[in-house]
């Protein structure tokens, strides 16, 4: 069996990765989320914290 390597290691979520749209409570933009309180708030502190706010432009992780 080969090796393989991970070129690209997992440092969190970015900002951008926990909006509502994604989320599965989130039901739309007037009926807004089902929830009193969001579920990826830790998530998202944790990459304010560590200044993961946005992806640079042009970089995909399913770009091939």
């Amino acid at each position: 069996m080969g090796k393989s390597r991970r070129f690209q290691k997992w440092q969190g979520y970015f900002l951008d990765d926990c909006a509502c749209i994604y989320c599965a409570n989130y039901r739309g933009a007037k009926r807004g989320c089902r929830l009193k309180k969001c579920c990826c708030l830790e998530e998202k502190r944790e990459a304010a914290a560590y200044g993961r706010i946005s992806r640079k432009r042009g970089f995909d992780i399913w770009d091939g």
